[in-house]
């Protein structure tokens, strides 16, 4: 399905996969012909890092290697906005199951955006605040000691520069659920962000 290697996939109801290859294209197969549908291209040169599928609204986004994320409806196959959120690689993006609303976008700067699924334009930027509370916990049936660190999340400005910003580790994979979001690292722990509806 591509020149290139397959770095991401997903799969819609109506049987149809798509699929990102690193050399930024995406491709639109049909699961019962095996036959590719369509194919979706970036402005951008870089290549595909992740993409996900809203079925509610038929839209596909994708996030690459130079930190754009990019939106497409698969009834038209029509490109709706392409922007750079990120200077770097956005390695995962996910959204609450049938909310068309937003987009949650992470990468290897360790940055959790809030991005509007209609523009592609970021609304809340989230780390992790470096002062932690550690708990010890004794967990059965072999009673091993477990960590559990808990820490402040802090909302990032438009002024603020995140290069600065130390103990970022990246992220590698997210998922989405109410008012949570849970992350994967290159380190032992998992995440969870939670987060409070003013």
């Amino acid at each position: 399905m591509h020149p290139g290697a397959v770095s991401s996939i997903s799969f819609s109801d109506e049987q149809l996969i798509v699929s990102g290859s690193s050399l930024g294209t995406i491709a639109i197969s049909d699961l019962s012909s095996d036959q590719q549908v369509a194919t979706l291209g970036t402005t951008s040169s870089a290549g595909i890092r992740t993409l996900c599928l809203n079925p509610s609204s038929n839209l596909v986004f994708a996030g690459s290697s130079a930190g754009y994320a990019s939106c497409w409806d698969l009834r038209t196959l029509r490109s709706l906005w392409e922007r750079r959120i990120s200077p770097n690689v956005l390695y995962s993006m996910n959204h609450l199951r049938n909310d068309k609303s937003t987009l949650v976008v992470g990468g290897i700067d360790g940055v959790l955006r809030i991005v509007d699924q209609d523009s592609g334009e970021v609304l809340s930027r989230c780390i992790m605040r470096e002062s932690t509370t550690t708990y010890q916990n004794l967990q059965p049936p072999r009673m091993e000691l477990e960590l559990l660190r808990k820490k402040k999340a802090i909302r990032l400005s438009e002024d603020d520069r995140i290069d600065l910003m130390p103990n970022r580790p990246p992220i590698t994979c997210l998922a989405v659920g109410m008012q949570k979001v849970v992350t994967t690292h290159n380190d032992r722990y998992i995440r969870v962000w939670k987060f409070r509806t003013k």
